[in-house]
Parts: structure tokens; C-alpha cells; sequence
């Protein structure tokens, strides 16, 4: 093979629970009542210069660190690619299951579905080591900027109310607009066949393909998936992103979605339109792609860090009753925090996964990350590209910033989904730049 050419694999295992299973991403929990997009695990799996990278992506609102590390470990021992370089993120679908405790009531996880993930994670990257053929890779990006909002309004007596929760003509103080900015950018990566197909047992291509489809496509967008709030099971827009996209380029493709940073971003329109909108933008680019020449460094790094709570011995009721929730929805955040100091816990220890695909980079962060973190990193990465991906290697709750915290809103309300200070996310997200810079000088001293 060329120095242009490596080898990628893709595959997609359906996790959809079974009817009547509870929905998460409310307050309380909602029983579903059918399927209007299945729940699935998708995985890609590059191999370059001797190592081997696989992403994982599962349709899922959340996922705790024990549980990813089960299914890494397993995906490692079936595949042999190092549990380093197996990094995952969950996509934060409001229409699917219960996997971890979420607020007071005692969790609706429907324990026996659920004991299968670690398998269905490994079964994915099993299956797509075993589809991995010559590739080549393009990078493109687009811009979708009038399906989301910053759900956060600031008012001028430095409140910030979500904007669920306004009452119209209630509030007293003038709004000064959004309480900050979003990010309209939409990173691509799509793997095309280069016209081969490996042979895994005897480690070398065959060329019996006629190349030039895509083998998968990644997409990065920073947007709440939770445009659907219906009662059935749904991956969200990013189902409707990978109908629009099969239907152009077959329905052996697998688009995969890369969460962005979109804690306190939210769509603007219902997840058809959403995700009509974004296939167009996405398809538009794909059309005049240009797969690169050169070769594609791979490399990943985790690392272990232990983050604080936020004060649990401080008084939350100003902060509730300043959020607006209604009164029986007050009373779960008073819960939640007397639950969390019941517990007597004040750190999480977590773990933070950073990894590059040629000149881009990821990395993650354990939690819904408001976007004013993810434009950071993007800031200072030493990467000409970078994606910050949320939800990734474990579940701390909201990541807030110092400016939201001050402000209040639901998101700085303490709850077991909102456990980490702002001075614990701070910590994080340098080091989040830390292991990017160490990716970086070792692709350059490579």
C-alpha cells in the first residue's frame, strides 16, 4: 500500500431495549410505547503505522466509568487493540433507557438488558476490525447555525434563567440577551474505500473491491440531543443524520455521531428537522471531498484524575427557588442534595481520554459541557483541529463555568447530574490540553 492508504472498519449492533422499558432524560421517568429510531453501538476502527484506534459511540443518555471500563476491557481481550486506544462517548439521546441513577426516585434500569452492553460494545468493535480495509480519509467542515440556542438567558441583575423555564411577563428585570455563544461548527471525517478489502487472518489486503465508497463517516456537532422528547425510543437527530446519509451513499456506510459540548445548548427545531438540516450541510461538503495523500498518525492517552464536588454543606435553597422549576420539581433538587450528603462523598475519581486521527484531535470530558469550555480547547489545543467530545469515558453530571455557577439556573443546581465544582472542571479541562500536547510532540518527534 501507498503512504495515502490505511485501513478502517466500521459496524453498527442494535441495543434497543424492549417496549415499555422506561425513558430517561426527564425528571421523571416516561414509559415508552414504541420505536421510531433504534438504539444502536456504532464503532470505527483504524489501523496506521502499527497502531490501532477504535471509537465507540453508544445511544445511550449516559454511561458510568465501571461500565465503560467493562466493556473496553472486554472489546480489548476480543480484539487485541489496547484499552488506550479504545475510547468511547455516549450520545445523550433523551429517548432512551435508564443507565445510571438519575435524581431521587429509585432508577427504573432494566437490569437484565442492561448486563448486556459490555458485550454489545465488544460485538461492535469485534465486527468492525473484521470489516477493516484500505482507506483514505478527508477532512471537511460546515457550519449549521440556526438549529440551536444557548438555553441560558442573563438578566440584568445577574441572574441566568434556562429558557424552559421563563414565564412570560414574570420576570421582573430586563434580559440582556444569551448568556453565551454557541458553536455553529460541524467537524466531518468520512473514510473511503480505497478499493481493497484485508484479510484479517493472513494480514494483508485483497483487492477484490471496487473502492470509492465511504466506510464511515464521523460527525462532530455541539447540540443537546434531546430535540426529541417524545415516548418512544429514539437515537435523536443524529438517526435522521445517518438515514439522510445512507440514502446517498448505501446502507453500508455508518455514520457515527462525536457528541460536542452542548450542556447548556438546545435545539430549535423537532429532531427531523434538526437532522434534515444537518445532512444537507454535511452532504454539501462530502460531495466536493478530496481524500488526502499522506499518511494518518494514530495515538490516544487517558488519565485518571480526581475531581471535587461542588459545597455540600452550602445552603441550596436560593438556588432553587431562584431557577424558576415548579415547586414539586424544587423538591427533587432538595433531595437530590440531602441524598448526596447522605452519602458522604465529596470527589469523583474519573477518567479523562484524549485521541488524534491525523492533524485532528479529540478529547473528552465526563459530563454535559457547557460550550464555553469546548471553544477553550479548541482555543489552545496545539492541533490545527480539534473537537472537545462530552459524555466520554465516564458520568459526572454538568460542567459548568465559573460565570454559570455565579448566575445560577438548572445546571448549577447540585444534584447527583450536577456533582462537580467549577474549579473540578477547570482542573479537567487543562488537563484535557495537557494530553493533547502530549499527543502532539509525539506525532512530531514520530
Amino acid at each position: 500500500m501507498d503512504s495515502g492508504l490505511f485501513l478502517a472498519g466500521a459496524a453498527e449492533v442494535d441495543i434497543t431495549p424492549p417496549v415499555g422499558t422506561a425513558l430517561a432524560g426527564d425528571l421523571k421517568p416516561r414509559k415508552s410505547v414504541g420505536v421510531q429510531d433504534p438504539l444502536t453501538i456504532k464503532a470505527i476502527v483504524l489501523s496506521s503505522g502499527g497502531v490501532k484506534l477504535a471509537y465507540v459511540l453508544l445511544d445511550l443518555i449516559a454511561l458510568e466509568r465501571k461500565d465503560g471500563d467493562a466493556a473496553v476491557s472486554l472489546a480489548a481481550r476480543r480484539t487485541g487493540i489496547p484499552e488506550q486506544n479504545i475510547v468511547w462517548a455516549a450520545s445523550h439521546t433523551h429517548t432512551g433507557p435508564y443507565t445510571i441513577q438519575l435524581f431521587d426516585d429509585p432508577s427504573p434500569l432494566d437490569a437484565a438488558w442492561f448486563a448486556g452492553i459490555p458485550a454489545k460494545f465488544a460485538d461492535a468493535v469485534e465486527a468492525a476490525c473484521r470489516s477493516m480495509r484500505p482507506a483514505r480519509m478527508s477532512r471537511e467542515r460546515a457550519y449549521c447555525h440556526h438549529v440551536l440556542h444557548n438555553r441560558r438567558y442573563r438578566y440584568k441583575d445577574g441572574r441566568e434563567i434556562n429558557t424552559w423555564l421563563l414565564h412570560s411577563g414574570e420576570e421582573e428585570v430586563q434580559c440582556l440577551g444569551a448568556a453565551a455563544p454557541i458553536d455553529p461548527e460541524v467537524g466531518i471525517l468520512c473514510f473511503d474505500d480505497a478499493g481493497g478489502a484485508f484479510d484479517f487472518a493472513q494480514g494483508r489486503p485483497e483487492q477484490r473491491r471496487t473502492g470509492g465508497a465511504p466506510i464511515a463517516v464521523l460527525w462532530h456537532y455541539s447540540l443537546h440531543t434531546n430535540a426529541n422528547f417524545g415516548k418512544c425510543f429514539s437515537a435523536d437527530y443524529p438517526a435522521v443524520v445517518a438515514a439522510r446519509l445512507r440514502e446517498r451513499f448505501g446502507p453500508d456506510v455508518v455514520p457515527i455521531f462525536v457528541p460536542g459540548t452542548f450542556g447548556d445548548i438546545n435545539p430549535t427545531l423537532g429532531y427531523r428537522e434538526v437532522g434534515d438540516a444537518l445532512a444537507r450541510v454535511i452532504l454539501q461538503r462530502l460531495e466536493k471531498r478530496k481524500p488526502g495523500l499522506g499518511p494518518v498518525p494514530l495515538g490516544a492517552l487517558k488519565q485518571e484524575i480526581t475531581v471535587p464536588w461542588r459545597d455540600l454543606a452550602a445552603d441550596p435553597e436560593a438556588r432553587i427557588r431562584a431557577s424558576q422549576w415548579s415547586p414539586e420539581a424544587q423538591e427533587v433538587f432538595r433531595r437530590e442534595v440531602a441524598c448526596m450528603r447522605r452519602a458522604g462523598r465529596t470527589d469523583d475519581r474519573t477518567l479523562l481520554q484524549a485521541w488524534r486521527i491525523g492533524e485532528v484531535a479529540f478529547a473528552s470530558l465526563p459530563g454535559e459541557v457547557f460550550v464555553e469550555w469546548g471553544l477553550k480547547i479548541k482555543a489552545e489545543s496545539p492541533f490545527p483541529w480539534t473537537f472537545c467530545v462530552e459524555l466520554g469515558g465516564d458520568y459526572l453530571g454538568y460542567l459548568v463555568t465559573e460565570q454559570a455557577w455565579r448566575a445560577g439556573g438548572y445546571e448549577s443546581l447540585t444534584a447527583r447530574s450536577a456533582r462537580p465544582s467549577v474549579g473540578g472542571v477547570a482542573m479537567m479541562v487543562e488537563a484535557d490540553l495537557a494530553l493533547l500536547r502530549k499527543l502532539w510532540e509525539k506525532g512530531r518527534s514520530a
